[in-house]
């Protein structure tokens, strides 16, 4: 897998060529930039790569402190996340693209879309508004602080109640399964990185400048979504004159992953043949 050397990083990526190279009006179509939200990296896209590469290129970096991106762990904030991007997409030469995030990783694309709005086509934002609220700091600082004290099978299981519906925890051996594979997993994010990361949330309590945003933004919620629900949600539709709101029926916050093929046709409706 490819890396670039950005903003004092070695940043690892994904590129996934588009399978047809056009949209339906035979013209090209843009890539798009997935970014993953806490504690996760370019794996956590792995449900819908195929999918969403049908007509576009993919660009899957790995944020600063998850992955293979290093070094790791190190100092993190939007500002510097914001950066981290423009520069990966700079030195591919892509001066016009679509963001796809999910949770901290959409609230980077409202950040990118405000940084860089002559360079953002459409913002697709997965269970996130503009902002983090202290609440959810809050929790993901605790999740951290936990992580040091006990081992990984209960933290990841504590997790998991915050990613997945109810019914997930109706078989044992279903949770056990993602609990080994989360631990298996070579590039998983490590303490210290975790820690890091949570220390760079206070830097999303303020939203970005807004008004600057010049392109649509489609909002995608989760019908069981407990940290960021669709009713927080669909108190943004006000803050953009341009916005699309949807909502994933039998999925909690990692709706990617419990309803794919939804997920999937949520996105390219909204980038239809853009």
């Amino acid at each position: 897998m490819p890396f670039k050397a950005v903003n004092g990083l070695s940043m690892h990526y994904q590129w996934h060529e588009a399978l047809v190279q056009s949209g339906q009006s035979g013209q090209p179509t843009l890539p798009i930039v997935l970014l993953a939200g806490m504690a996760s990296d370019s794996a956590s896209w792995q449900p819908v790569i195929e999918g969403l590469r049908l007509n576009h290129t993919l660009i899957v970096p790995d944020n600063r402190c998850t992955g293979q991106t290093l070094p790791n762990p190190v100092a993190t904030d939007r500002a510097a996340m914001v950066t981290d991007v423009l520069a990966l997409l700079d030195s591919l030469e892509i001066p016009l693209f679509h963001i796809v995030g999910h949770s901290m990783g959409g609230m980077l694309g409202w950040a990118i879309a405000a940084e860089a709005p002559h360079r953002v086509a459409h913002l697709v934002a997965a269970a996130a508004p503009p902002s983090i609220i202290s609440a959810r700091i809050s929790l993901f600082s605790s999740l951290s602080a936990l992580r040091e004290q006990h081992t990984e099978e209960y933290w990841y299981k504590l997790l998991f109640q915050f990613l997945f519906k109810a019914d997930f925890f109706d078989s044992e051996a279903n949770v056990q399964a993602a609990v080994i594979a989360s631990q298996a997993y070579p590039h998983k994010q490590g303490m210290n990185a975790l820690a890091a990361q949570v220390a760079g949330l206070n830097s999303f309590l303020a939203p970005p400048d807004l008004a600057s945003i010049r392109c649509p933004v489609t909002l995608i919620a989760a019908s069981h979504d407990v940290l960021f629900p669709p009713d927080m949600l669909a108190q943004c539709q006000h803050l953009h004159p341009v916005m699309t709101t949807h909502v994933i029926d039998q999925a909690a916050h990692a709706m990617h992953w419990e309803q794919p093929e939804e997920f999937i046709r949520c996105v390219l409706a909204a980038l239809k043949d853009k």
